[in-house]
């Protein structure tokens, strides 16, 4: 037998261990389940429930997973660490359902069933008895000291801003952050988070929501670390400071009930505040309550399997029969119609439940197949021994996992942590042999704070069945509340484009706008021009365009168009450089003397392309003027020109020239069109007409050779473009390095700008929301990103440029309001420029005056013959 080669073994026996190791990384994965906690104390906890389980690995038979705990700051940030994979699974409450699911990808799988049977609870507010007494509508709230549990929570935010804006007179001051419209109601006030990113995206939120909480700066204050967070710390914020508190049915019991929390403190001492203003005591809460919120559920990604997510539920189910040391059908009161068996129906949901949460369209409640409520447990019950039950379709056969062998204990597990706050460290220890593990109490065993983990008034936890694994299912009609309080006065806003490249931007951005749940909702439609999109607007077919400067000035004089939001480029300011471009080969060219030359322009009557080099050339008398008409003096001076619009009765007015599209690029109907179809319009296709289109000098701003040049575009006329190929050509016959655009241009023009109705269609409140919108989504979007899976603002797919908004742009800048009139905005020189090349221009003004000059010649001549 010829035995196999040396090197030929090593490969073998080095593939096996690679494929031993590897496998063995699989089974590990395979068989960890990773949550993610928010405080040492729940971190505590979790290092708790991951020694016992190690402990007691046999008898979880199939459904052992090794727990492992991360640790996060707060709940976003265990959203984001879920969405990653760095976490499987964490706690959260019906309004983080949504923020996960919406903004992470996270689906629930689990629900907690409280103890009584409900799979909800009720948001309360709760005052000092005999305080407010000037209070008797919630409208009178406004100005008062306000303790939330965090921004974003159900029962502590959602539902008291929701009621507040339908119920309260709470005026919605900011569409897109509903923090601003809570801060100009309440005085005073503790909401923890009001002040993150996610809340407060512009940055501009006043700390008015974090002045009553007591947490240290840095990092302590109004966060998550803050002692005012969650129910327990709102209800602790009013105890200390607030006038009122917005709290679960069940905080006040649970925050009384015990010396270590508050001493001499009772729940006598609290009232509810009913949504009509009336008070009632503290455990009228079904009749006195802010709406019914689902129970907390149980999250992870979307990305896992159905598979691996059954893993999890039938480990967590498991958890709960071993270490859930509650009997499952609850303390019996025959006067409460809650847990009286005979008011529920096969579910164990009782009326209010179903009257109240699935009237509205949501998912009907589900039977819970693991411990069915109409079935009591067995008389030798032993939660170490799970309960069987019928098989469901749902259900798959699967192969039994091979247990692997545990790993070492977790070493973070130290009963010498310094940070533990429970009431004395003999009482902080590794769990012995026999020792129970509670997965529903927390305090004070692990630390003051309650509800770790799961929450601590929990009996149980309902496996989600797959078709109920989103938000939207999840949540039902509470969906209504949570986008009830981003509502906006203005519905929507209608972005007029005017080629199909920007039409396809424009969708682009609404999908992304939406995603951000951005509001107005914006809608696209299409014009076939400039002019006509300012027609529809003064015609409210649309609300919005994008226009040039010299276009700003047509839609002001002539459908009373006002701007509102001006484009930012490198200077600072609404403005840029007008230049002149000839190639550095091409030494012959002049700006004092073009005649036939071979000219690139941006379109017709653009103020770069148009307006002002031919104001400059006429009134410097370099180029024979016919008057004010630009259009004969530009055909008749240069040679060949592309000039998109030329041939459009539209922008010019007089007779066509055929010599002013010769160089254009456009085929067919896109033939030298004034819109994005025609290759050679715009900044960008006036630089091309020189680079391809054999033109001898270009009219463009300052940015664009840099915009072009030095590899920035990979389409084939630019790709080996150097900057070094161009040059500006100066009013005093140099030339200059395009980077000497400040000493070496025609002058200044006013950058694109957004406008909307002016005159008698003038509405304050549609602008405001209008110029909210663009600021939002110049903060989710205005970063250059090419990723094709992104959306930017300020970036077109080539092999377009400048789709609806310059590419060249920095920031969206807000006109105040004495600058809304395209007067003001464009400046003295740029009208004077205007009335230059365009006999149309100030016709208005010029009649008034030739009628002023008629009325005194005739006065005089009275006056001398009297």
């Amino acid at each position: 037998m010829t035995s196999l080669p040396r090197n030929l073994l090593c490969l073998i026996f080095l593939g096996g261990i690679a494929s031993s190791i590897s496998f063995t990384n699989y089974v590990e994965r395979e068989n960890v389940i990773s949550w993610c906690t928010t405080s040492k104390e729940e971190q505590r906890k979790c290092q708790h429930l991951s020694m016992v389980v190690e402990r007691d690995y046999r008898d979880f038979r199939d459904d052992f997973l090794q727990v492992q705990c991360k640790q996060a700051f707060n709940k976003d940030d265990c959203m984001t660490l879920l969405d990653e994979e760095k976490a499987h699974i964490t706690l959260v409450d019906a309004g983080e359902v949504f923020v996960g699911g919406r903004y992470h990808s996270l689906v629930p799988i689990m629900q907690e069933r409280l103890i009584g049977g409900q799979k909800f609870y009720y948001a309360v507010a709760v005052v000092k008895r005999g305080t407010l007494l000037d209070v008797s509508h919630i409208s009178h709230l406004r100005g008062k000291s306000a303790c939330f549990a965090g921004v974003g929570t159900q029962a502590g935010w959602v539902l008291p801003v929701y009621n507040m804006m339908q119920f309260g007179g709470m005026q919605v001051i900011d569409c897109n952050n509903h923090v601003k419209s809570t801060i100009n109601f309440f005085g005073p006030s503790c909401a923890v988070n009001s002040l993150i990113d996610k809340y407060n995206p512009i940055g501009d939120n006043s700390d008015r929501l974090c002045e009553l909480c007591t947490g240290k700066v840095p990092g302590g204050k109004c966060t998550n670390a803050d002692p005012y967070a969650g129910f327990e710390g709102a209800f602790r914020c009013l105890v200390e400071k607030g006038d009122i508190a917005f709290l679960k049915h069940t905080t006040v019991a649970e925050m009384t009930s015990t010396s270590f929390d508050f001493s001499g403190v009772k729940k006598d001492n609290f009232e509810l505040l009913c949504m009509d203003g009336t008070r009632r005591a503290i455990d009228d809460y079904r009749s006195c309550n802010w709406g019914p919120v689902q129970s907390h559920a149980i999250v992870t990604t979307s990305a896992k399997t159905v598979e691996t997510r059954r893993t999890y539920q039938n480990f967590l189910m498991r958890v709960v029969q071993l270490y859930g040391r509650r009997n499952s059908t609850g303390p019996f009161n025959p006067q409460d119609p809650f847990s009286n068996p005979a008011n529920r129906d096969q579910f164990n949901n009782d009326p209010f439940y179903n009257n109240n949460f699935n009237q509205s369209g949501g998912p009907p409640p589900l039977p819970d197949p693991y411990r069915p409520y109409n079935q009591p447990p067995p008389g030798n019950y032993d939660p170490r021994r799970p309960i069987k039950r019928q098989a469901r379709d749902t259900d798959k056969p699967k192969e039994k996992r091979q247990i692997p062998a545990l790993p070492p204990r977790q070493t973070s597990y130290d009963p010498q942590d310094q940070f533990y706050t429970g009431p004395s460290n003999d009482e902080y220890r590794p769990p012995a042999r026999h020792e129970e593990f509670d997965l529903f109490h927390s305090a004070p065993r692990y630390g003051l704070h309650r509800n770790l983990l799961l929450n601590d008034n929990v009996e149980d936890l309902i496996a989600l069945d797959e078709t109920f694994q989103n938000y939207e299912s999840y949540l039902g009609p509470a969906l209504k509340q949570i986008l009830g309080v981003r509502q906006c006065p203005v519905n929507r806003m209608t972005l007029c484009v005017t080629s199909k490249p920007e039409m396809d931007k424009c969708v682009k951005m609404r999908t992304a706008l939406k995603a951000q749940l951005l509001k107005p909702e914006m809608v696209c439609t299409k014009g076939h021009s400039h002019i006509d999109c300012m027609e529809q607007i003064r015609a409210g077919k649309a609300d919005v365009a994008v226009l040039d400067a010299s276009d700003v000035y047509t839609g002001g004089v002539r459908y009373d168009l006002v701007p509102f939001i001006s484009e930012v480029y490198n200077l600072g300011q609404p403005e840029y450089y007008v230049v002149a471009v000839a190639k550095e080969q091409d030494p012959t060219t002049e700006l004092t003397f073009l005649k036939g030359k071979y000219t690139c322009h941006t379109g017709m009557s653009t103020a770069a392309g148009w307006v002002i080099p031919m104001a400059y050339l006429m009134s410097n008398g370099w180029i024979r003027s016919y008057g004010c008409d630009s259009v004969r003096t530009a055909a008749e001076y240069f040679g060949k020109s592309c000039i998109p619009g030329a041939l459009s009765s539209e922008y010019n007015t007089g007779v066509p020239y055929d010599n002013m599209c010769d160089l254009c690029h456009g085929t067919s109907s896109s033939y030298c069109r004034r819109d994005a179809s025609e290759d050679f319009y715009g900044f960008t296709g006036a630089l091309r007409c020189l680079v391809e289109g054999g033109g001898d000098v270009a009219f463009v701003k300052h940015t664009t050779i840099a915009e072009v040049s030095d590899g920035k575009r990979d389409e084939w006329w630019a790709r080996n473009a150097l900057s070094g190929d161009f040059e500006l050509l100066c009013p005093d016959g140099r030339r200059m390095n395009p980077q000497d655009y400040k000493n070496c241009n025609l002058g200044k023009a006013k950058a694109n700008a957004i406008v909307t109705r002016g005159g008698e269609g003038y509405n304050e409140t549609e602008i405001s929301a209008y110029i909210n919108l663009f600021i939002y989504a110049q903060q989710f979007y205005g970063r250059r990103d090419t990723d094709e899976f992104s959306f930017s603002l300020f970036y077109s797919q080539p092999p377009y440029s400048d789709l609806i908004f310059q590419d060249a742009t920095q920031q969206l800048y807000v006109l105040n309001y004495t600058q809304q009139h395209y007067a003001k905005y464009l400046g003295k020189d740029f009208l004077r420029a205007r009335r230059i090349v365009d006999c149309h221009a100030g016709a208005s003004s010029l009649t008034t005056g030739a009628f002023a000059i008629v009325i005194s010649t005739t006065i005089a001549l009275l006056i001398s013959h009297s």
